[in-house]
């Protein structure tokens, strides 16, 4: 009885993070897509404090060029701008755009945004409880801090035990266990039915994903025997869903860092003070390849060999054996607004490429027809960069057919980045379901499921 009364009472903490990013500004140039700028510019990303005996950002890449948009965004910190105008200039780059002059106003803002949330939700506190616990009063409208997550979890499987299933899939490095939950209709599946996957928090700071997977699990319970699409989706469809992969790096980016981005394991050779890897690079296929870096303080380190992040090793080994027809896989991330399809480390195109972009315009249109706002599709080495040793390779490689790393929202004009209010994770939520809707039609039109 007390698990159950956890979800609904507890009163829910707010970010207070002591990495301070007064005066660190968010700055757009263009660049040329043949150049190694980016690869310059890391090389300067962080420099250890003997004050602290803690490393400290410089600059911290947020949104890499594509084809269709040739910018890059930079923050920098403001000890380093002098530095960083003078290496821009170095390289004839010398139209700068300033997006935001003070990134901790948006961290602040979210603070307070976030703590104004809490306080309304405790108000709710006793009448809830004298309702008595319930899945359906879980506020998907929020950010929630990792325990949570798992209590909700916990709860709708114990109360809806026809529909859900919670399982583990993984221990963190510091110990937290990693879970997904199985949503089918209320009745024994098929062993061979077509499943959709979808994992989220890869990234420590891109809170917007696990908050759509949360609001999606909660959507495809409810919807079941009321809403005639997700009815008719679940007939045809398990799905698999993982809110959170990273709590060790999503707990830190609450309460230490807002802005990390990496997993938490501890590097005990190379320098004890750059902790985590980048959990999209720790995959085994075409591992530490191009666009991956070996150095451990690197935000997209690719750990020191091949699965050394245990969250990613377990993922792998339960997306491998456990699941035994995959058909759609969607790992959510920020920012962007994009359908990123496979190979990420290569610009050659899959056998199924055609198939999988079809399956990603009918995606992006569903989503203009549900909320308009736009996306854009087409493969992560040419609407982004090159990268290895990512999920979206080893699914490709699995032979999954509907393979999309989703950058949320926002669309990379905007200049909240990763600190996207709360209020948008119902419609980012929407557009993923008519999303998902879309593929799965489409899958089953070619599939002939």
């Amino acid at each position: 009885m007390l698990l159950l009364l956890l979800i609904f009472s507890n009163f829910l903490p707010f970010i207070s993070t002591t990495s301070d990013y007064t005066n660190y500004s968010l700055i757009r140039f263009q660049v040329d897509l043949t150049s190694n700028t980016l690869e310059k510019l890391e090389k300067f990303d962080s420099e250890f404090d003997e004050k602290s005996n803690s490393w400290k950002v410089l600059l911290d890449i947020w949104a890499e060029p594509s084809k269709s948009h040739p910018f890059v965004d930079v923050l920098v910190a403001p000890q380093f701008m002098r530095q960083f105008k003078s290496m821009l200039t170095s390289m004839e780059i010398g139209s700068l755009t300033i997006l935001e002059e003070d990134i901790q106003k948006h961290i602040s803002l979210e603070r307070k945004t976030m703590l104004e949330t809490n306080q309304l939700e405790n108000k709710n506190r006793r009448k809830r409880r004298e309702l008595g616990s319930n899945w359906k009063n879980f506020n998907t409208h929020m950010y929630h801090p990792y325990s949570n997550m798992i209590d909700f979890m916990t709860v709708l499987a114990d109360q809806k035990p026809d529909m859900v299933e919670k399982f583990k899939v993984a221990t963190s490095s510091q110990g937290r266990s990693i879970y997904g939950v199985r949503i089918h209709p209320p009745r024994k599946s098929n062993p061979e039915k077509p499943s959709i996957i979808i994992d989220a928090g890869v990234h420590a700071r891109e809170w917007i994903a696990p908050g759509v997977a949360l609001y999606i699990i909660k959507r495809l319970v409810e919807g079941y025997g009321n809403d005639d699409k997700i009815t008719k989706n679940l007939d045809k469809f398990d799905w698999y869903i993982f809110p959170q992969v990273n709590p060790d790096g999503y707990e830190y980016s609450r309460t230490e860092d807002r802005l990390w981005r990496k997993t938490r394991s501890k590097n005990e050779t190379v320098n004890r003070y750059c902790h985590g890897a980048d959990a999209n690079r720790n995959w085994g296929y075409r591992w530490g390849e191009v666009g991956a870096n070996r150095t451990p303080c690197s935000n997209i380190y690719m750990g020191s060999h091949p699965y050394s992040e245990p969250e990613i090793l377990g993922l792998k080994d339960y997306f491998t054996w456990q699941i035994t027809n995959p058909m759609i896989y969607f790992s959510l991330h920020s920012y962007g607004q994009l359908f990123l399809s496979p190979w990420g480390y290569t610009n050659q195109r899959t056998d199924n490429h055609f198939d999988q972009q079809s399956a990603a315009r009918e995606a992006v249109n569903a989503i203009k027809n549900t909320t308009g706002v736009i996306y854009k599709s087409g493969t992560i080495s040419e609407m982004m960069y090159p990268a290895s040793g990512t999920s979206i390779d080893y699914m490709q490689h699995l032979g999954v057919p509907y393979i999309y790393g989703v950058e949320l929202r926002p669309n990379e004009l905007a200049g909240s980045g990763f600190n996207l209010p709360e209020s948008f994770i119902k419609e980012t939520g929407d557009e993923m379901i008519a999303a998902l809707q879309a593929i799965s039609e489409h899958a089953v039109r070619v599939k002939k499921l």
